[in-house]
């Protein structure tokens, strides 16, 4: 017969907010999809959900006493909604979803506790939208068309924060498929692609782009102007004296930092210098020099 107590980590005597703080400690811990052992998990549960019901307590402990019966190891215990909405509200900014692979019930009866189903989490659409990082320099709005699984098509508009990230996905709760009655509508997932555009690469919060110079501008020194994906010019200087393949920096004209205020990444031009193509007679000149 399983010590509940001891998988618990408690005393016999524990009260009902010792037992539900023991099983969030080994849930933190030991759950499956943060890495933990699934079995020692499933044991807590099964161990939670009979101690912190008094019934049930009480006939495990009538069991244990006179060493009867399996201590309610013929049923799976479901899931305690409460406990895992309280303790999973705190991931990934609050929002994590189950697919119901932790479905222990084997009694058709019992509504086992989920935070969302298979069914549901299998209608939701995914789909990809692209933008350039010209238009993830600042706040924009998208809208987009989609077909759901009965052909229908649908539009969304989509607000999109500056600074956005390649491969952010937003969800649109309640947009997805809608094909299935009595169960609610599925989600809508938009996974961003930002494309380089305008002669300029992207990097995190970084952004890069190449500038061409002579020889003579890279041995004197240069200045040029540039216009930055905002539609500004800057004037960046060529130290004299430059090399082919160097980096010149210009602090906070990268792009902007989601979700904060005026914080910005760098600008890097790199130095393309361009060797002219000599004659035979002015090569002859040169070393004649």
């Amino acid at each position: 017969m399983k010590d509940y107590y001891k998988i618990l980590g408690v005393g016999e005597t524990a009260t009902n907010e010792q037992i539900k703080k023991a099983f969030k400690d080994i849930a933190k811990k030991e759950h499956p999809d943060r890495g933990g052992n699934e079995s020692v998990f499933k044991e807590a549960n099964e161990a939670h959900n009979t101690l912190k019901d008094s019934q049930k307590r009480h006939d495990y402990d009538t069991q244990r006493k006179f060493g009867g019966g399996q201590g309610g190891q013929g049923q799976h215990p479901f899931f305690n909604e409460d406990i895992f909405g309280d303790f999973f509200s705190g991931f990934s900014g609050g929002d994590m979803d189950f697919d119901g692979r932790f479905n222990f019930s084997r009694n058709p009866n019992v509504r086992t506790k989920t935070f969302r189903s298979r069914q549901q989490a299998n209608r939701s659409i995914n789909v990809r939208m692209a933008i350039s990082i010209k238009e993830a320099m600042m706040n924009n709005e998208k809208t987009i068309n989609y077909k759901l699984p009965s052909g229908r098509d649908e539009f969304a508009t989509i607000k999109i924060p500056a600074g956005v990230q390649h491969g952010v996905t937003f969800k649109f709760p309640g947009m997805g498929d809608d094909s299935i009655k009595n169960v609610s509508r599925g989600d809508l997932m938009v996974q961003m692609s930002v494309l380089d555009s305008d002669g300029y690469t992207r990097k995190g919060n970084d952004l890069y782009t190449d500038k061409t110079i002579d020889c003579f501008q890279a041995v004197r020194g240069a200045e040029f102007n540039l216009k930055t994906l905002d539609d500004n010019v800057i004037k960046i200087k060529v130290p004299s004296g430059t090399q082919h393949g160097t980096l010149l920096s210009v602090k906070g004209r990268g792009m902007p930092v989601h979700r904060t205020l005026n914080i910005r990444g760098n600008l890097y031009v790199k130095i393309q210098v361009l060797i002219p193509q000599l004659s035979k007679a002015d090569l002859k000149k040169i070393k004649d020099l």
